[in-house]
């Protein structure tokens, strides 16, 4: 053999090991963030708080469109017998009510949308440190939601051992509609 070819097999050789020695070794693990999402006790808890600030908006809702519909009829019933000048203030100034009545309710179905947003990003919030502490016990490297992995050894699933963490560090979750 030459000089050239023993150079070349050492430097086809070494030259990995040297690319491999500057990476760290990797672990992976899987945790299932809707599950956690879902059956943390913070927020099932939030879950059951956001449901009953809905029925009191839905309720308040159903109060307004009956309001809104009486005073539509008592409008229309008014209308033979008022003059046109005075229906037609009349008929204006209900229909401000109204398009200041829609806007009032999309902002209250908003709050619903905002209260769900506002207490799943409180658990992730309080989920990040438990994450890396459990990652680091287990001397995981890469972490991926369980949604984006097509398989996975049960090893891996990291979830069952966070979720318990999160119920024990955030056992409940004060939602407000104010």
């Amino acid at each position: 053999m030459t000089n050239k070819f023993i150079t070349f097999i050492l430097f086809i050789y070494l030259i990995p090991l040297q690319v491999l020695a500057d990476y760290p070794s990797t672990s992976i693990g899987v945790i299932d963030i809707n599950k956690i999402l879902s059956e943390a006790d913070a927020a099932i808890m939030a879950s059951e708080q956001i449901e009953k600030i809905a029925l009191e908006i839905e309720s308040e809702i159903k109060e307004s469109d009956e309001a809104i519909i009486k005073e539509q009829n008592l409008l229309i019933e008014s209308q033979s017998i008022m003059a046109p000048d005075a229906f037609e203030a009349k008929r204006i100034d209900y229909e401000n009510k109204v398009q200041k009545y829609n806007n009032e309710r999309q902002s209250k179905l908003i709050k619903i949308d905002e209260l769900i947003a506002t207490s799943r990003g409180d658990i992730l919030i309080a989920l990040k440190p438990i994450l890396e502490e459990v990652a680091n016990k287990n001397g995981i490297t890469v972490l991926l939601e369980k949604s984006s992995v097509m398989l996975n050894a049960d090893k891996m699933d990291i979830t069952s051992e966070v979720l318990k963490k999160l119920n024990k560090d955030m056992p409940k979750l004060k939602v407000s509609r104010d």
